[in-house]
C-alpha cells in the first residue's frame, strides 16, 4: 500500500497574487467577507496589506453599507454581516433560477439529498449526531457528510426564501436587462 502525498499547496502565494493589483478598498473587502469572528483593525490592514488608517475609513463605509457590523469599538471589532451575505445568495438564486417552477425543481433536488442524509445518520439534523459513536476510522467521512448536510440544509433555506421573492415578484431584475 502506497501512501498519498498531499499536493503541495502554497495558499500564502496565491492570496498575495490575488491581491495584487488591487486597490486597498478591493483588498480590505476581500478580507471583510472572511471576518467570521470579531478582527481588529490591525488584524484587517495586515491582511489586507495596508495601513490601519486606509483599512479603518473602508471598514466604516462597509458597515453603513450593512457588509460588515462592528460589534466592538475600543478596540473597534468587525464582522461579516451574515444577513448580506444570505440576502446576496438569495439574489443570485433568483436570477440563476428565473421562475418559481425552475426553484421548485432545485428545492425537490435538494430535499431528497438532505432526506438521504437523515437516513444515513438516522437523525433529523447534523446537531443530532453524536460524533462519539462514530468509529475513529470513519470520522473524516462523516464529517464530510455532516459538512454537506449543513450546507443542503442552508441552500434549501435559500432556495425557499428566493422561491418567496418570485411567487411574490420582489426579485431583481435578471442580470441581462440592467444593462
Amino acid at each position: 500500500m502506497s501512501e498519498k502525498t498531499p499536493p503541495d499547496l502554497n495558499v500564502t502565494d496565491e492570496w498575495a497574487a490575488a491581491m495584487e493589483g488591487q486597490t486597498v478598498k478591493d483588498r480590505v473587502y476581500e478580507v471583510a467577507t472572511t471576518l467570521t469572528s470579531p478582527t481588529t483593525v490591525a488584524d484587517i490592514a495586515d491582511r489586507a496589506d495596508c495601513t490601519k488608517e486606509g483599512a479603518r475609513s473602508h471598514l466604516e463605509w462597509f458597515v453603513e453599507l450593512g457588509v460588515l457590523e462592528k460589534v466592538a469599538a475600543n478596540p473597534a471589532l468587525f464582522v461579516r454581516n451574515e444577513a448580506y451575505f444570505e440576502f446576496r445568495r438569495v439574489t443570485e438564486l433568483t436570477r440563476e433560477f428565473e421562475t418559481v417552477e425552475a426553484i421548485g425543481d432545485a428545492i425537490d433536488a435538494y430535499r431528497d439529498r438532505e432526506r438521504e442524509l437523515a437516513a444515513q445518520f438516522e437523525a433529523t439534523a447534523p446537531e443530532a449526531v453524536v460524533l462519539s459513536d462514530v468509529k475513529s476510522e470513519d470520522l473524516d467521512d462523516t464529517y464530510d457528510a455532516l459538512s454537506e448536510w449543513r450546507a443542503v440544509t442552508r441552500r434549501l433555506r435559500e432556495l425557499h426564501e428566493a422561491k418567496l421573492r418570485l411567487e411574490s415578484g420582489s426579485s431583481p431584475a435578471p442580470a441581462s436587462s440592467l444593462s
